[in-house]
């Protein structure tokens, strides 16, 4: 099997969900942990983080993202720099760390160019003041 074929059954898992919450994310951990295995990029990385953090909670996700930035620097990573902080905004708020969260939001929100990804970004901050 090769990334191709990865990459589509991961699509034909979430194709298969009639929702988020029944998407089966164990699985697509586990494809995205094959994927990486194959295709060894930073935003292969940082998708398994976000599958690893909807199987198996927040606090999961945010070990590995640690983990992940300690050997591969994905907060570095110009093709997740920006993501990697998003994400992490997430999980924290997830986690039940919403000042945590809202940094986080606001500093990714200072890493796009993108005005519409900021202003959601900063709405999010703000919603957690």
């Amino acid at each position: 099997m090769g990334p191709y074929q990865l990459q589509a059954a991961i699509a034909a898992v979430h194709a298969a969900a009639a929702s988020p919450e029944g998407t089966d994310w164990p699985q697509i951990a586990a494809l995205y942990l094959w994927l990486e295995r194959l295709n060894p990029t930073a935003p292969v990385r940082l998708s398994r983080v976000v599958a690893v953090a909807r199987a198996y909670g927040p606090v999961r996700g945010l070990a590995l993202l640690d983990d992940l930035n300690r050997r591969f620097r994905l907060d570095r990573e110009p093709l997740t720099r920006q993501r990697e902080r998003a994400v992490r905004a997430h999980l924290r708020e997830t986690a039940g760390d919403p000042a945590g969260a809202a940094t986080l939001y606001r500093e990714a929100a200072t890493l796009t160019r993108n005005q519409v990804e900021r202003r959601y970004l900063l709405a999010r901050a703000d919603r957690l003041r």
